[in-house]
């Protein structure tokens, strides 16, 4: 009984170290993100990059590092072993973190339109909800979506609550037909 009580408690432990870690990790960077990358003891190689629209960063030494998609954590430590990697300091200590995230714009017949840091993964439903919701003469049924492609180009479709908001989408919420 006292191996089960003991079995018990070190599951618990290892369920909460392994939340917390996943927890520290932070959140997933995006394009547009600007970054406060530190190399301790090495001022030469502090750099404020912000994210390009194809998910990397140029990183003195390193050149071009995807960057989207990871954490702050995941992040620093590619920076880490590219750095080890190519001889450039036998043992780095790399800090990252989010000196200002990507943004989305939301307008139209919402409570509070305006633009807004996208910190997550947000659907069009979500995004809408952080701008106080919907209005009394808006609807749901006629929500644009607005997004600027590669080549230029702005994509303007029908959207849906639960497709996903990028960096710098505007999402336009019309007014319902009586």
């Amino acid at each position: 009984m006292l191996s089960l009580v003991r079995l018990g408690m070190a599951l618990g432990m290892l369920t909460v170290g392994v939340i917390g870690s996943a927890y520290a990790a932070g959140r997933q960077l995006v394009a547009s993100d600007v970054l406060q990358i530190k190399v301790v003891g090495q001022p030469v190689l502090d750099t404020p990059p912000r994210i390009a629209t194809d998910g990397t960063i140029t990183f003195p030494y390193l050149g071009r590092v995807q960057a989207a998609g990871l954490s702050e954590d995941e992040l620093a430590e590619r920076i880490k072993q590219g750095l080890i990697k190519a001889a450039i300091i036998k043992r780095p200590q790399v800090i990252v973190s989010t000196a200002e995230a990507g943004v989305y714009y939301l307008y139209g017949y919402v409570n509070r339109p305006g633009q807004y840091p996208l910190m997550r993964a947000m659907t069009v439903q979500q995004a809408i909800a952080a701008g106080g919701g919907i209005a009394p003469l808006g609807t749901e049924w006629r929500i644009q979506l607005k997004r600027r492609m590669p080549d230029g180009q702005v994509m303007e479709k029908s959207a849906k609550l639960d497709d996903d908001v990028e960096p710098n989408d505007t999402v336009v919420v019309n007014e319902r037909l009586f």
